[in-house]
């Protein structure tokens, strides 16, 4: 039996083209909440690069910034920042120009430059970025840095740090996070706050990033236009978020 859900944001949750939540997966959600099952978010995202119409659909709990901030209507119940060390190592690599990169604190978040490929990304998200001098990382605790360099050039990054990892749900940038942090984490602190097994969750993703998250779940769903990777780890491969796939998989899974 079902009794939490966790939900990736973008390309799951929301249409990359719309950047809103299709009207099939809003059906889902409510019948979700009537039938009592919790519903938590689980993205990459920080809280202030969420729209604020994302907030009144009623979540019980938030799993942000790839599982290292995550709250409720009761509080903060996981935080986990990036080393002192590694967030010195990055600065510095940007400050060489080695790539460009987005710092993301709790209350803030800055790019040292927009670049086209900054601005792109940012664009597929609909977000707009802004530009801060890059030691700013350095005044409050940093929980993720994304690092604008190809799946080829990703060495870099975990080459030169000691206590971070590197996952990605895109070819134009990766994220660098504690190497013990992880949406895994954050949905495995969640179910536990929530009481609910591993075995009683579903969880909806479309991105490398989805996959620790997958495997802190007893069942996967994989969005159509997710990567091979991910939807290779599935329990089941929807259709994609513009083809109503959240839709489609709860009906699949006799949710609805």
């Amino acid at each position: 039996m079902i009794k939490a859900a966790f939900f990736d944001i973008d390309g799951t949750l929301l249409s990359f083209k719309t950047h809103r939540i299709p009207a099939s997966a809003q059906q889902v959600l409510d019948s979700f909440r009537e039938q009592g099952i919790a519903c938590v978010i689980a993205t990459g995202r920080p809280t202030y690069q969420m729209p604020d119409w994302l907030f009144d659909l009623g979540w019980d709990a938030y799993i942000t910034l790839s599982g290292q901030h995550c709250f409720d209507a009761e509080g903060v119940y996981r935080s986990c920042p990036i080393d002192p060390d590694d967030v010195a190592v990055i600065v510095d690599q940007v400050a060489q120009g080695r790539y460009d990169s987005l710092c993301m604190q709790g209350e803030n978040s800055f790019v040292n430059r927009l670049s086209e490929r900054v601005v792109t990304a940012g664009s597929n998200a609909g977000i707009v970025y802004h530009e801060e001098p890059f030691e700013h990382a350095f005044d409050a605790p940093v929980y993720q840095f994304c690092a604008f360099v190809d799946p080829a050039d990703e060495h870099i990054v975990t080459d030169a740090v000691s206590h971070s990892l590197t996952t990605r749900w895109c070819d134009l940038f990766c994220d660098i996070i504690p190497a013990n942090g992880g949406k895994d984490l954050g949905v495995a602190a969640t179910l536990e706050r929530l009481g609910i097994d591993a075995s009683e969750a579903i969880a909806f993703g479309d991105g490398e990033n989805d996959l620790s998250m997958f495997a802190a779940v007893g069942t996967s769903v994989a969005m159509g236009n997710a990567q091979d990777t991910v939807k290779a780890a599935a329990t089941y491969v929807t259709t994609a978020v513009d083809d109503d796939g959240i839709y489609n998989a709860a009906k699949h899974f006799g949710l609805l």
